[in-house]
């Protein structure tokens, strides 16, 4: 199976990215796929969708995604790490 592991830097508060995840990522229809079915245990967010599962963990400053693609996810890996990466780089302002 296909993975996709990322991190990103934002300088932020785990609140602040929390807030801003809930706000700004979660609702975005290019995202629903993946992040279909969401819940936050603490300072993780465990998603699952068509296209894959994984986890998406706040830190002091630091974002880090860590999802398993599905069959279906893994024919789009390289759109979907753009999408993200797009998505999570928002964060960083």
């Amino acid at each position: 199976m296909a993975r996709i592991h990322q991190s990103f830097d934002t300088g932020k508060s785990v609140l602040e990215m929390r807030s801003m995840i809930d706000s700004r990522i979660l609702s975005r229809s290019e995202i629903s796929l993946l992040l279909e079915s969401h819940t936050w245990k603490g300072n993780v967010l465990h998603a699952s969708g068509k296209l894959g599962s994984g986890t998406i963990t706040l830190e002091h400053g630091r974002i880090v995604v860590d999802i398993e693609l599905s069959f279906f996810g893994a024919a789009a890996q390289g759109a979907i790490e753009q999408k993200l990466r797009e998505q999570f780089k928002q964060l960083q302002q």
